[in-house]
């Protein structure tokens, strides 16, 4: 069985990706923060990481690099809110939300997503990354 860790310090979402993912029929780990996350994959080593990139304390771009350096060959998605970039809408946070995601990949996330993404997309990504069909 495919085992993930998801690192988000939103509750909500911690809950509603393991929902998702273990009905996927993957074995799904929670964590609220980066540190938290690293320290279960030492413990129970998971095939993929999913990890939100903007947290309070570690971000995500830090946990992509300590995830890499520690297990080069765990998968690891980056997901961040992302926001609408047109003039009428303009949001700052979308800049750096986009800024945090392209770090995380030029640091070795192997996948971004941005919030909102549907079901299926998650479950796509997990067995793309995996090749659990």
């Amino acid at each position: 069985m495919i085992r993930v860790i998801v690192i988000d310090d939103d509750n909500d979402i911690r809950i509603s990706l393991k929902e998702v993912l273990t009905r996927a029929g993957f074995d799904v780990d929670v964590a609220s923060d980066a540190d938290e996350g690293i320290e279960l994959l030492r413990q129970k080593k998971a095939d993929l990481v999913i990890t939100d990139v903007i947290m309070p304390g570690k971000d995500g771009v830090e946990a992509v690099y300590e995830i890499r350096m520690e297990f080069p060959n765990t998968k690891i998605v980056v997901i961040s809110g992302g926001g609408n970039l047109m003039p009428k809408g303009f949001q700052p946070s979308a800049i750096a939300t986009t800024a945090y995601l392209a770090s995380a990949s030029a640091i070795g996330a192997d996948l971004t997503l941005t919030k909102p993404f549907n079901r299926q997309e998650l479950i796509n990504a997990v067995r793309q990354l995996t090749d659990s069909n």
